[in-house]
């Protein structure tokens, strides 16, 4: 019995190695096949978009015209650039632009920064329900600025002197609450990228397009906290007077219609002075330059003069007038009488001694 074992794996061992043998034959007198490449060349499926290029090297931190501006026809995503002119023209590149290049969103200024128009400041302010127009308010808007002051008063006396008025004219609204313009313009942009195209996981328009979508389920459902300033474009020379007035007093906020152009005449009232006086040896070129917004904001306002007044005091009562004296006069005489004598119309009169 042992013996047949050894005998059938012996047989097995042998029939194994002929097998193996005649493998290696069949595989080497194959014909070699050429290698097929199983990965195919990505197809571009983006059509073809009109997008905004420049016309010419844009540096950085110059504002851009519309002959900067030119538009062609590009494969790229809907989010990589701006499909006419008039979304860039007056908008600020963060860095240098090449000259045939597609404007991107990322080489522009974002935020309040990029609303500010030269001779503005953003200018903070506290507000409410009741000085937020119940918190209608949303950036781009134009609002009057109304202040309710406390005027000051003589040593000793009552503060009993409030009064109500105007302070600045039709201001635009940078932000309000957690909203600002530079927030909205990215919002805009990425709800038309997402309407075109679906953001790509990951990117920029998918992280605003979240951004949108969370505050407005947020605001949907109540959660969001009520604003608590907002941020007003000022001209630099008016910054100094709404801040004292929002410090010494109360703000009020009046929502306008864009359209309304119409603003207050300062010239006809009388100016404020300012807490710094100009020097008396100004030239006259010293004495324009005195005139710029940046040194009118400079020579500051002070709370009297905010108030109407030119000092901190009361402006005295005038004196009465000095009575007229009264001249004695001289008795007249009786007056003699006579006799009238009336013939026909007219009337003579004659007098008798």
């Amino acid at each position: 019995m042992p013996k047949a074992i050894r005998i059938a794996a012996v047989l097995l061992l042998v029939l194994a190695v002929v097998l193996a043998i005649l493998a290696f034959g069949i595989g080497r007198n194959a014909p070699s096949t050429p290698d097929v490449s199983l990965e195919a060349e990505p197809a571009n499926s983006l059509p073809k978009r009109t997008f905004v290029v420049a016309t010419r090297a844009l540096p950085a931190g110059q504002p851009i015209s519309a002959a900067d501006l030119s538009t062609t026809q590009m494969q790229a995503a809907a989010s990589e650039g701006f499909p006419t002119t008039a979304d860039v023209i007056g908008r600020i590149p963060n860095s240098d632009i090449a000259a045939g290049a597609m404007v991107n969103p990322r080489q522009l200024l974002q935020g309040i920064a990029a609303g500010i128009k030269p001779g503005e400041r953003a200018v903070a302010i506290p507000v409410d329900e009741l000085a937020g127009v119940s918190n209608r308010i949303a950036p781009g808007d134009y609002v009057d600025v109304f202040m309710s002051l406390q005027a000051p008063a003589e040593a000793g006396a009552q503060r009993d002197n409030p009064q109500a008025r105007l302070l600045l004219s039709r201001l635009r609204v940078l932000g309000y609450g957690a909203e600002d313009v530079g927030t909205q313009q990215a919002a805009a942009q990425a709800q038309s990228s997402t309407d075109a195209d679906p953001p790509e996981p990951g990117s920029r328009a998918e992280t605003i397009a979240a951004r949108s979508n969370n505050n407005a389920s947020s605001t949907n459902n109540g959660n969001t906290a009520p604003p608590r300033s907002a941020i007003l474009a000022v001209p630099v020379q008016d910054a100094g007077s709404l801040l004292l007035a929002a410090h010494s007093g109360k703000l009020f906020l009046a929502l306008r219609n864009p359209g309304d152009t119409a603003l207050a005449d300062a010239s006809i009232f009388v100016a404020p002075p300012p807490v710094l006086p100009l020097r008396r040896d100004l030239d006259a070129m010293d004495a324009e330059a005195a005139t710029r917004p940046e040194n009118q904001a400079y020579a500051g306002i002070s709370l009297a003069a905010l108030a109407g007044e030119s000092s901190g005091r009361k402006p005295a009562a005038p004196a009465p007038a000095a009575a007229a004296p009264v001249r004695a006069r001289m008795p007249r005489a009786a007056p003699r009488q006579g006799i009238e004598i009336i013939r026909g119309t007219p009337s003579n009169r004659l007098s008798s001694p």
